[in-house]
């Protein structure tokens, strides 16, 4: 059994400033086949790293969340990228589909409780995910937004069971605009809601057009979230998923 708490500690002493392709390849060594790479096909530093895994040679699934609200462009980017580089893509969906969420918790749950709809459509489904992974991989960066400024490129995280996993985040010192310069030089597909004025997409209907820079703006208008619960500790799981699906 692997001491994830001594290899992430070594790990932030050698591997701190190390670039997301060297961080990439090093879990993708130490970590295999128990790593995995979370990718949402909303924002394009999933698909980035996806890229830059595919261009190594890396065998990284990755992991995808389907809530069952999600726009169809995402789908189809989802589908586009499978298509494109032939990556293992394991797609997790929560226990309850949304007509027995409906049924169980009333209609439009995300209106009157956006926490417990993310906890049950997100939070539970992927905690069941990452009870089988010693690395979880992600796209998140400093500059996203206030709440993501201190994540780092190496991080412990504990799951509710207790277990502790390391979480990588490759991208955390890259800016958008360089996530935008891969996207360019490599010619990546990405979710084309952002040519339309979306400036983060999840679900439909916590999802709108906003303006300026914040990359999280236009999420759960009109509420004081800013997080789904995926990587922040104050997390409400009241169920686990029902199954995954590898394509």
């Amino acid at each position: 059994m692997r001491n994830i708490e001594r290899i992430a500690h070594e790990a932030k002493e050698t591997l701190d400033t190390a670039s997301p392709e060297a961080l990439l390849a090093w879990a993708a060594e130490t970590f295999s086949p128990r790593v995995a790479l979370s990718c949402s096909f909303g924002g394009p530093g999933g698909v980035v790293l996806a890229h830059m895994a595919h261009r190594l040679g890396l065998s990284i699934p990755l992991l995808f969340i389907d809530t069952g609200f999600l726009f169809p462009e995402t789908y189809r980017l989802k589908e586009e990228v499978r298509r494109a580089w032939r990556p293992a893509i394991v797609t997790i969906t929560p226990a309850l589909t949304p007509e027995e969420q409906a049924e169980r918790y009333g209609d439009e749950l995300w209106g009157r409780d956006p926490d417990l709809c993310c906890a049950l459509r997100k939070v539970a489904p992927m905690a069941r995910a990452l009870e089988e992974l010693d690395c979880w991989i992600t796209a998140l960066r400093r500059d996203q937004s206030p709440t993501r400024a201190q994540v780092d490129p190496i991080e412990l995280h504990r799951l509710e069971t207790g277990r502790a996993i390391l979480k990588l985040n490759p991208l955390a010192r890259w800016t958008k605009r360089e996530v935008w310069q891969y996207v360019t030089t490599y010619g990546l597909p990405y979710n084309r809601l952002l040519d339309e004025g979306y400036r983060s997409i999840g679900c439909v209907q916590c999802t709108a057009k906003a303006s300026g820079d914040d990359e999280r703006a236009g999420r759960w208008q009109g509420t004081t979230k800013t997080e789904c619960g995926l990587h922040t500790f104050t997390q409400r799981t009241p169920g686990r998923g029902s199954g995954d699906t590898v394509e």
